[in-house]
């Protein structure tokens, strides 16, 4: 969705991942590093991706009236 959008920038620097649940607020960068491993961003992933699913279905809905 986002990449039709002319003049995004993506992270370079820092991981997919990681990128999504710091910029989502789901985690900060240091609780990434020092209180959750590996299964927790991958938890924390799929809750981003459901809510943002779950959002594009409610709005579609509102917008079809």
């Amino acid at each position: 969705m986002g990449s039709d959008v002319a003049g995004l920038v993506n992270y370079e620097n820092v991981p997919s991942t990681i990128a999504t649940i710091v910029s989502s607020k789901l985690a900060t960068l240091y609780e990434l590093d020092t209180v959750y491993g590996t299964e927790d961003l991958w938890r924390l992933l799929e809750i981003n991706t459901v809510d943002n699913y779950n959002q594009m279905v409610i709005n579609r809905a509102q917008e079809s009236g």
